[in-house]
């Protein structure tokens, strides 16, 4: 019995350290499919699809149940990007990314604590969330706005059972919450515990009011006064007229040629675009695939591919208040320069081509949708913290993002690395702050066949790096794609990341032969993502690093 109970305890623990842990099956659909990280999300979303709405209408009401059960990451008082094809109409950007109050400026965070882009109200952006899911679906939704709208106010008023996750995020703000604002997501001064039922009927009115009158709900009237009177009342300088002048931008998406696909990518303000275009143009180059799959080699390779893609990042900014040099870091020169600096043998840093450090928070969050004919919805949302600012509108309970601490704060003072921090990212009125998110499209003949984003601050860029490497190169299904090992590496510090608990012992070493300095994550990005197959059938895939869920039809 005993011999049996050893054996037993072995072959589990190969199992846990296997580099290629143990895989599911994808969902797989006919019509329509979601991969989003809430259950009560999704099955919004197959009832939208059952009425017959297309993926916009399943976007906009999956982003609306998130509002409501996920507000630590997905509240109206974040922003974020939207990547769209539907039809005949070229792929289209969303950018509803937040914006600097009118009242900041370069200097802003010089005379005030250090902790005052992270907590309180001097952190907070004007939100973009209410504006960007409204324009998202006034250009390209099927069914009307109000038919959206029944699932969310009835999950706000009459209430969601709490997951882990939700208890174990709301645990750690407590201490952070505005004393106002804490009664909406508190009892008795403490969490909900996983499993207890959470009304928010404040939330609720607004969502009525949202639903009657669209973003004029958030950005006038009384919610409104809520959120600039709490602001102030916690030390910041949001005013009735930054939200009344809030406006969402239309952009093109990047594009990249890869091994027969044509991968749409995010453009500034997002980094995501041009860090993921110089690493698949790297990938490209040194011929990643001729090595062994998950093998020493290849997880190097991919750390220094990630080391030379992430370089040029620093150089990127808001393209209506800084040049953006695309033409250099995407030039034939500049990517064959770094192709040339990547010894397989031996890790190796290079200068740094700018003054500036990465700083951007992992809580953020994404969902896709993707259906048989190739229309596509990849959208991430953020409020930048956990519960973004921790500041709580007193009246109606919607959490407000930090997004202020995604910019250059302290501008002309050394970082932790000993850098000076550069200019494009420098606090302006109105400007939107850099990020790393992602949402992605991939086309085939026409048809969009991969729709993917994660959150996880800079580590979203390569999470969806790897899951497209994956997928397309490596012929992975969608679930084996995502579960699979990553690294990252974002250049500084001079660290490659690597999923904790999922390479081997002799992995780890290996790459520490080759001159990796290493540390374990947690989560490098959590992919959500949708693909159409050959055959025309649909699979979908959350990740396993975090809550989701998958489902339609």
């Amino acid at each position: 019995m005993l011999k049996n109970f050893t054996l037993i305890l072995l072959i589990v623990l190969f199992i846990l350290t296997s580099q290629l842990i143990a895989q599911a099956i994808p969902v797989e659909g006919k019509k329509m499919l979601i991969s989003a990280p809430s259950p009560y999300a999704v099955e919004a979303g197959k009832k939208i699809i059952k009425k017959g709405g297309n993926v916009v209408d399943v976007a906009t009401v999956v982003g609306l149940t998130l509002a409501v059960t996920n507000p630590y990451f997905a509240a109206f008082g974040g922003g974020g990007f939207a990547m769209v094809k539907v039809g005949n109409n070229p792929v289209d950007v969303l950018d509803f990314r937040e914006t600097a109050p009118l009242k900041t400026h370069p200097q802003y965070y010089l005379d005030k604590k250090p902790e005052a882009s992270q907590n309180g109200g001097t952190a907070v952006a004007v939100p973009g969330v209410a504006a960007g899911i409204y324009e998202l679906h006034k250009k390209y939704g099927k069914l009307s706005w109000k038919e959206l709208f029944s699932e969310p106010i009835q999950l706000a008023e009459d209430g969601f059972n709490v997951s882990g996750e939700w208890t174990a995020r709301t645990e750690i703000s407590v201490s952070r919450f505005n004393p106002k604002g804490a009664q909406h997501f508190l009892k008795n001064q403490k969490a909900y515990q996983a499993g207890e039922l959470l009304k928010q009927k404040p939330l609720s009115s607004f969502l009525k009011m949202y639903k009657r009158q669209g973003p004029k709900a958030f950005y006038t009237g009384p919610v409104a006064n809520d959120i600039v009177k709490t602001v102030k009342d916690t030390g910041g300088d949001l005013s009735l007229q930054d939200l009344n002048d809030y406006k969402v931008r239309w952009l093109k998406p990047l594009t990249h040629n890869f091994k027969g696909y044509v991968v749409y990518l995010m453009p500034p303000p997002s980094s995501g675009g041009v860090v993921l275009k110089t690493a698949l143009s790297l990938i490209d180059q040194l011929k990643l695939e001729n090595l062994e799959s998950m093998s020493v080699d290849e997880l190097h390779l991919m750390g220094e591919i990630l080391n030379r893609s992430f370089r040029g990042r620093a150089l990127l900014g808001d393209p209506d208040f800084h040049e953006n040099p695309l033409e250099k870091l995407l030039s034939k020169n500049y990517i064959g320069d770094m192709a040339k600096s990547i010894n397989l043998t031996k890790a190796k840093q290079l200068k740094p081509l700018s003054d500036k450090n990465l700083n951007e928070s992992n809580e953020t969050t994404h969902y896709s949708i993707l259906d048989d004919q190739g229309n596509s919805v990849s959208i991430t949302v953020t409020l930048n913290g956990n519960y973004g600012s921790a500041v709580v509108s007193e009246k109606f309970g919607i959490a407000l993002n930090n997004e202020m601490d995604d910019f250059t704060t302290h501008p002309g003072e050394a970082n932790m690395y000993g850098l000076v921090q550069g200019k494009g990212n420098y606090v302006q009125a109105r400007k939107r702050p850099l990020s790393s998110m992602s949402p992605t499209l991939v086309e085939k003949d026409g048809k969009v066949i991969l729709s993917l984003g994660a959150p996880g601050g800079p580590t979203i860029i390569s999470g969806v790096l790897q899951v497209i490497y994956n997928s397309l190169v490596r012929n992975m299904d969608i679930d084996r794609a995502i579960q699979s090992p990553r690294v990252h590496h974002q250049f500084l510090p001079n660290v490659l990341y690597i999923d904790e608990w999922r390479l081997q012992p002799a992995t780890k070493k290996g790459l520490l032969t080759k001159g990796h300095v290493l540390e374990e994550k947690a989560f490098i990005g959590r992919v959500n993502a949708v693909r159409l197959k050959n055959n025309g059938a649909l699979e979908a895939a959350f990740d396993s690093r975090g809550e989701g869920a998958v489902g339609g039809y």
